[in-house]
């Protein structure tokens, strides 16, 4: 009897003690995490994102940025294109007015030698026995006008109707057709400004050659020295480069100071 109210005693006493402490909440680890409760993971992708995002912007910003200086470039070599273009044009038109001069001096002297020669045949015809003619005249100032139409022609396909190509091939095919014409050395040089603006520098280098070796003593061999010394410091040969442009320094052309200027700056 006395044993069964001790173990009451001790149950009961046991019971309270267990009831006045807190007990220890259990967590469940398989539990999934809720959006109140974020996790180091979660913060660390939020941050990824971020930063995505503004790589993302920059690079949307500096692609936009490199679309507009290519425009300003294309912009300013077509710029550059046109004031080359009307810098030969005029140079161009100047060229053939000073070459019609010329021609015009040289067409009146073997007009005059032509006028001569009739006199001289009207003499011997009314001196020399019957059906004895004098020989006729030779037909000089017509060669030399066909010469000055084929080469104004080829001009005006550059200047006036801005044929760059056709332009080109008329300056090489009178020079085949005239080998013996005033404008040779001309027609070469302006193959040579031509094959510049396209970008054909060996070309170029071989038209301004045909005038500087062919035609030494022409208008255009120090203009055309001038050009060629260019090409070759572009070229990486500074020796040659040196020789063109001292010689076209040394002129009274208007090359003269174009050649010295480029000494200056480059040598």
């Amino acid at each position: 009897m006395k044993s069964n109210i001790a173990i009451v005693l001790l149950l009961s006493s046991f019971s309270t003690t267990a009831i006045g402490q807190n007990p220890t909440p259990v967590v469940d680890l398989s539990s999934p995490i809720t959006a109140n409760q974020p996790s180091e993971d979660n913060v660390i992708s939020t941050a990824d994102v971020q930063v995505a995002g503004n790589s993302y912007y920059q690079s949307q910003v500096l692609q936009e940025e490199v679309q507009v200086l290519r425009g300003m470039v294309e912009e300013l070599a077509y710029e550059l294109q046109q004031v080359k273009q009307r810098q030969m044009d005029d140079y161009l038109d100047l060229d053939r007015r000073l070459s019609a001069v010329i021609a015009g001096a040289t067409v009146a002297q073997p007009a005059a030698a032509g006028q001569v020669a009739s006199q001289d045949a009207v003499q011997a015809t009314s001196t020399s026995p019957v059906g004895q003619l004098a020989e006729p005249a030779t037909a000089a100032p017509a060669d030399t006008v066909a010469m000055k139409a084929n080469y104004d022609d080829a001009s005006d396909l550059l200047l006036k109707e801005r044929d760059i190509e056709g332009a080109a091939l008329a300056f090489k095919q009178h020079v085949v057709d005239f080998p013996t014409s005033p404008y040779v050395a001309n027609a070469h040089y302006w193959l040579g400004e031509i094959y510049l603006l396209q970008g054909r520098d060996e070309l170029a280098r071989q038209a301004f050659t045909a005038v500087v070796e062919q035609h030494a003593t022409h208008g255009k061999a120090m203009d055309a020295s001038f050009k060629l010394g260019k090409i070759y410091h572009q070229l990486g040969d500074d020796k040659r480069a040196r020789e063109l442009l001292e010689i076209a320094a040394l002129s009274t052309g208007g090359a003269a100071k174009k050649a010295q200027s480029y000494l200056n700056n480059n040598f």
